[in-house]
């Protein structure tokens, strides 16, 4: 009896050492009076860093909606897309809004919220280079973002190819640009941004991967901050300022959004 009561004393004695775990509710963060949002800023047009190297771009611009909301200052953690996750369950992050499709296997490790946006994803290669069908990529080299469902669908559906794994969307298109790859996998936006970068190239979509929708995320458990997140999703899509990010930074119409 002696020992488990040491054993109970000790384990007390650990837990109230242990450092403050982020804010768990709304009314926490209000408190505190920022926001933590973990956003990649290397995937233009979702985040970048602007001309005075300042985050910028729909993700960052939807973050400060976000933080504006709440009555609150928003803090930008740099991610990339192997560590967006890691970050929200180490508690260094209130939200993840950093280009987050929806997908069985991340829904087990964070709760989504409402889609903010749908990102369609492509195989995207110069205009003169003929690819159709994921049997025409035998032995191509594709770039793609590691652990990405650009990724996990080329790497199913075309066992032949050469997947090529980069830790960000940005050194995955600078692998394309400098002919290290034959392909790359990317947004309906990425061709426009790499034709600006490399014009005479003519990059296009080639083959459709997958049809996906951005969520934010929150960490699993965090049912209160889930719900104020929805809301403002809702309301942000009803007063038309959702549909306004959309067309300013990806250039499309919003469309219609699940509801889930």
């Amino acid at each position: 009896m002696k020992k488990v009561i040491l054993a109970l004393c000790s384990a007390l004695a650990v837990a109230l050492w242990l450092p403050p775990a982020i804010a768990q509710t709304v009314d926490d963060i209000i408190k505190r009076g920022e926001l933590v949002v973990a956003v990649d800023l290397t995937d233009p047009p979702w985040g970048f860093l602007d001309a005075q190297q300042q985050p910028a771009g729909y993700d960052p611009v939807f973050a400060q909606m976000l933080a504006d909301r709440m009555g609150v200052k928003l803090r930008i953690e740099r991610v990339t897309s192997p560590t967006r996750i890691q970050f929200l369950q180490s508690g260094r992050a209130d939200v993840v809004i950093s280009t987050l499709s929806v997908t069985a296997e991340r829904a087990r490790q964070v709760w989504y919220t409402m889609p903010y946006a749908s990102n369609s994803l492509y195989l995207i290669a110069p205009k003169d280079k003929a690819y159709k069908t994921y049997a025409d990529l035998k032995g191509a080299r594709v770039a793609v973002p590691r652990g990405s469902p650009q990724d996990q669908t080329v790497s199913k559906m075309a066992p032949d190819a050469i997947v090529m794994r980069f830790d960000d969307d940005a050194s995955a298109q600078q692998a394309l640009m400098t002919g290290q790859a034959d392909l790359l996998g990317g947004g309906i936006t990425v061709p426009i941004a790499l034709n600006k970068m490399q014009p005479g190239k003519n990059y296009e979509t080639k083959i459709t991967l997958n049809n996906l929708f951005m969520s934010m995320a929150v960490k699993k458990g965090n049912a209160d901050l889930l719900q104020f997140c929805n809301t403002f999703i809702f309301l942000v899509k009803q007063s038309g300022e959702l549909e306004e990010l959309s067309l300013k930074y990806l250039q499309v119409p919003l469309g219609t959004l699940p509801i889930f």
